[in-house]
């Protein structure tokens, strides 16, 4: 199983309460409903506490395989769905693939 890892800072202007909402209420919803081979997604959002954190979310998006991951991101769904809800809540994002490997 492939995980991408989303390091996402809060489009400019949006205040955290109004990003959190869009992100969980709008965006992740629609992104499950329309890539359901997604085996799992979480959504870890930065604690405030009154400063400012380098990132306001990390996103944990779990895949059965490479080639699923690139035939997402390479379809219409993502280019003229998911892409352009991004930039409604997202200033920036870096994303990392990685294995997971649970130690015990």
């Amino acid at each position: 199983m492939i995980k991408q890892i989303f390091f996402i800072k809060k489009k400019p202007g949006m205040s955290f309460e109004e990003f959190k909402k869009y992100y969980l209420e709008v965006h992740a919803p629609l992104f499950k409903r329309l890539f359901p081979e997604v085996r799992k997604y979480v959504v870890n959002l930065a604690l405030q506490r009154g400063k400012p954190t380098l990132y306001d979310a990390v996103a944990e998006i779990y895949w059965d395989d490479f080639e699923t991951i690139v035939k997402a991101a390479k379809s219409d769904t993502y280019k003229n769905i998911i892409r352009p809800d991004e930039q409604e809540f997202i200033g920036s994002m870096e994303v990392v693939l990685t294995e997971e490997l649970p130690q015990k």
